[in-house]
């Protein structure tokens, strides 16, 4: 708490993180840290569901959500990176919108531009993508933004019958799903090679284990996981 400026406390009953949200506050005023109780949020996740907008910690009020931005990623109850993804996506469209005029549309030489592309676009819309949970469908829909950039950098007209191997072949640009596929299998192999003690290590372990008993494999051939 010395150096933190976000904090997660998770529980399994909202008693206990009721309690454990009380019990920081007082630890921290000593340190001279003070806790932002309009940025503090509550998210549930399971059964029961808790129909109140707001609890009260410490006599203040924190509100409960669905989905909040935390560390630059949006956190849904559902699960899933869908909502995350789309949401990258516009963030991503303002950045190249903006620089239509000034950047894209100027005499500035192609492999410059998607120099600059690369080093400063596509970070934004890759943000986060290690923990991404990408279907194929989401998978799809990353690279057609992708392509809609590159168009807008090649200044290509819609009315022009240019398909996008023939743009990725000029730009020599991969997918963005690629990347973010590259980027999940590096943070993988950072837990994998992490101390079994590990919390991140421990939490891919139980998630390899045998499935509890209540699951039930559906007919048909055995879904490929990511695992």
């Amino acid at each position: 708490m010395d150096y933190a400026d976000d904090m997660a406390l998770l529980a399994q009953m909202l008693e206990v993180l009721l309690l454990s949200q009380s019990v920081m506050n007082d630890e921290a005023k000593p340190l001279g840290m003070h806790i932002n109780w309009s940025k503090t949020k509550i998210q549930q996740i399971g059964e029961p569901y808790y129909s109140q907008s707001h609890l009260t910690v410490a006599g203040e009020n924190v509100e409960i959500v669905d989905s909040f931005v935390y560390l630059g990623s949006l956190m849904d109850t559902r699960g899933g990176s869908d909502l995350e993804i789309r949401r990258r996506i516009e963030i991503t469209r303002s950045c190249v919108t903006l620089l239509d005029r000034p950047i894209w549309r100027s005499p500035i030489a192609l492999d410059a531009k998607i120099r600059l592309y690369t080093a400063y676009i596509l970070p934004v819309l890759v943000y986060g993508s290690e923990t991404w949970t990408t279907m194929k469908e989401l998978c799809q829909h990353i690279d057609s933004f992708d392509c809609w950039c590159l168009w807008k950098i090649l200044r290509i007209p819609y009315m022009k019958h240019v398909t996008n191997a023939e743009v990725r072949q000029v730009t020599q640009c991969q997918p963005v799903s690629e990347m973010v596929r590259a980027s999940r299998l590096r943070f993988f192999g950072h837990v994998a090679r992490a101390q079994p003690t590990e919390v991140h290590r421990r939490a891919v372990q139980a998630a390899m284990q045998k499935p509890p008993s209540s699951w039930k494999r559906p007919q048909g051939r055995p879904s490929s996981t990511w695992l």
